[in-house]
Parts: structure tokens; C-alpha cells; sequence
């Protein structure tokens, strides 16, 4: 690119994908997070890698990305002159691959999509409240490509993953397109563990247990954080539990890895009951016995959990125990106990699990 009064910038002396890799950099670090123009930048980051003169803009431009580079051109130039300090290679070398090997694919699931109810496609696996996601096959192997709501929304979400990459047991990371909105990642194996029954459901081994909580300790020193909505995370009888969905760590936070790790129990207990008719006249009799069903399932799990963290975790559980008793003391907050016995039905099936966590000190 030629800028005014900056003869040092030659774009003929940069590749494409570098001149991209800028443009992507620029978003994140030259405007507002989740700002209508960082979307715009991500989106048009292709384009305007092929400008040659920003001060003579080819007329073929759209009008928002005429308008989008008046704006912050000079800030875009005065960025670019760092440009010895950006690393790059990363951003470059998935646009070569995303151009090479996935673009093609993705283009062709793109307009399956549009055609009509995405859903009964035979490659949805499913959706969120940040988007939707199918499978991707492409060179014979099946990729996850999860369409975002929102270009900001993918570009927030791919750090995390750049960040955890390498982690057994969790989404990784193969491409990203912001011009066609998708993120590719590997297919984990396995069932999101709120489509198991009660009938159905696997019987979690303690070896389970301790690997989920050591895909949560990795993440957690890579400066990650999970979402504990049980939906995210799978289970597979051979490689045990997958988490797909965990973010960057809000430095402020007063939480951290006990109160994630204190939070999978809501994971480990998921389970699809049947819906119930809450108008039906026998709803509130049939509530209570479902009630005490679910009960049964998590007392002795988190008997088990609880056993697990004092044996191989104390330092994780008395983290939690501290935190714990520091908000009990702020009137201000309403914080809620381990175990909150008020909500429990009396039932004889119930009380030697009530029993056995009193004994260890919940």
C-alpha cells in the first residue's frame, strides 16, 4: 500500500497474506472490541490487502469500506509503521491454508445452508446462543466449521482457542475465514452429555472424573476459562470428556479454577428427564419424584467428586472453602452452599448420601 508522507511502505515488497495478517491485527488492536468497525475491518481485511494506494482507492469499492478506510486511515498508517514489531506468521499462514485447503468446502456448505432449514441438513451438529456448527469434510477428514453471529464474536472466541492449542480433550483450532464468518476445528468424539437419560447414561469412572479436571487445570494455566453450561462439554466411552467452549480470564474476576472446577458437577450430573406440564394437575406430584430421580444421581457423584479433590486436589478444594466463607461474610451477596439442603426432598433413598457428605464436612 502507498501512504502520503511514508515512502517506506511498498506493498509490492509484501505478500498478500501479510498484508492481510496487518489488517487483522489492526482490528484488534487499532479499534474497539466488538465495534460495528472492527467487524467491517475483519470482514474487508482480503480487500484490503489487494489496495495498492490508499489515497486513490479503486472505484469498484464498496461504499462501507470506502468509508471504513477514510476513517481510520491514519491511524491504519501510523499502526503499520510498528509493523517490524507484529507477528504475523501465524494470521499468514492460515490464510493459505484456509484459502488452499478449506475455502472451497466451506463455500459449498454455505449455500446448502441458504437454501433453506439449516437444521434438517444432514452436517448440523448443532447451536448456541453465539452461533451454529456442521460438519466439514475435506480430504476425506470431518472437520467441525462453526458459523458465528457475528464477525467479533468469531474474532473473541478465536483467541482463547489459539491460546489452547495443544490441550488433549478440548477444541483445537485448524482454520478461521473471517470473509466467509467460519471458524474450522477438530471434530471431538463423543455425546454432549445432556442427551444422555437416566437409563442411558454412562457410569462416569473416577479416572473420568480426574481427567476432566485436568483438561480444566491446563486451561486454566494457559489463562482460560470454561464455561461450565453442561451442553459444552462431550462424553466417549474411550476418550473420556471433551470441553468445547472456554474463554479468555477476566483478570478482575475474584473466581477462578476452584469455583470451575466446583462447578462441573453440573456436567457430571446432566441428564435429559422428560419434560413435565406444569398446567397438568399432577404436575407438582410428578416434579417431586423427578426431583428426588435427579437427586439420586448427584448426591453419590458428588460424594465422589468431593472424595476425589481431598485426595488428589486438597489445595483446590480449600481455595474454593476460602472464597467460599470470604462471601458468606458480605452481606451484600447471596452465596449458595455445596450442597443446599433446604431444596431437598426428604425421600430414605436421599438421606445416606446427606449423611455421608455431612461426614466429610458438606
Amino acid at each position: 500500500m502507498k501512504f502520503e508522507g511514508a515512502p517506506q511502505f511498498n506493498p509490492e515488497e509484501k505478500s498478500q497474506e501479510r498484508l492481510q495478517a496487518q489488517a487483522e491485527i489492526f482490528a484488534d488492536k487499532g479499534v474497539e472490541n466488538f465495534s460495528e468497525d472492527q467487524a467491517q475491518i475483519l470482514k474487508y481485511s482480503a480487500e484490503l490487502s489487494q489496495i495498492k494506494d490508499l489515497n486513490n482507492l479503486p472505484p469498484d469499492l464498496p461504499e462501507e469500506l470506502v468509508s471504513l478506510i477514510q476513517k481510520h486511515k491514519k491511524s491504519y498508517v501510523n499502526f503499520l509503521r510498528q509493523e517490524r514489531k507484529l507477528e504475523t506468521s501465524f494470521i499468514e499462514e492460515n490464510i493459505k491454508t484456509y484459502k488452499e485447503k478449506f475455502q472451497p468446502a466451506v463455500v459449498e456448505l454455505k449455500a446448502k445452508i441458504a437454501q433453506g432449514n439449516f437444521k434438517e441438513l444432514p452436517e448440523y451438529l448443532g447451536s448456541g446462543s453465539n452461533g451454529s456448527a456442521f460438519r466439514l469434510e475435506v480430504d476425506g477428514k470431518t472437520y467441525a466449521a462453526k458459523f458465528s453471529r457475528s464477525i467479533t464474536q468469531a474474532n473473541f472466541e478465536i483467541k482463547p482457542l489459539i491460546r489452547a492449542k495443544g490441550i488433549p480433550h478440548t477444541s483445537q483450532l485448524v482454520s478461521y475465514s473471517f470473509e466467509d464468518g467460519v471458524v474450522v476445528m477438530e471434530l471431538l468424539s463423543g455425546t454432549d452429555v445432556t442427551n444422555f437419560t437416566p437409563e442411558e447414561a454412562p457410569e462416569y469412572s473416577d479416572e473420568n472424573i480426574i481427567q476432566l479436571i485436568d483438561t480444566v487445570r491446563e486451561l486454566d494455566a494457559k489463562g482460560l476459562v470454561i464455561d461450565p453450561k453442561p451442553s459444552n462439554f462431550m462424553y466417549d466411552k474411550e476418550q473420556g470428556f471433551s470441553v468445547l467452549d472456554y474463554h479468555l480470564k477476566n483478570a478482575g474476576s475474584r473466581y477462578g479454577l476452584p469455583q470451575d472446577i466446583i462447578s462441573l458437577k453440573t456436567a457430571l450430573t446432566a441428564r435429559k428427564f422428560e419434560p413435565l406440564d406444569y398446567k397438568a394437575p399432577d404436575y407438582e406430584e410428578k416434579a417431586k419424584a423427578q426431583a428426588i430421580e435427579k437427586y439420586k444421581i448427584s448426591l453419590p457423584l458428588m460424594i465422589r467428586l468431593l472424595g476425589i479433590l481431598k485426595e488428589k486436589y486438597p489445595d483446590i478444594l480449600a481455595d474454593w472453602q476460602r472464597q467460599h466463607d470470604e462471601d458468606k461474610q458480605n452481606p451484600s451477596m447471596r452465596v449458595a452452599e455445596m450442597i443446599e439442603r433446604e431444596y431437598i426432598p426428604q425421600h430414605p433413598d436421599l438421606e445416606p448420601h446427606l449423611k455421608k457428605l455431612e461426614e466429610i464436612g458438606f
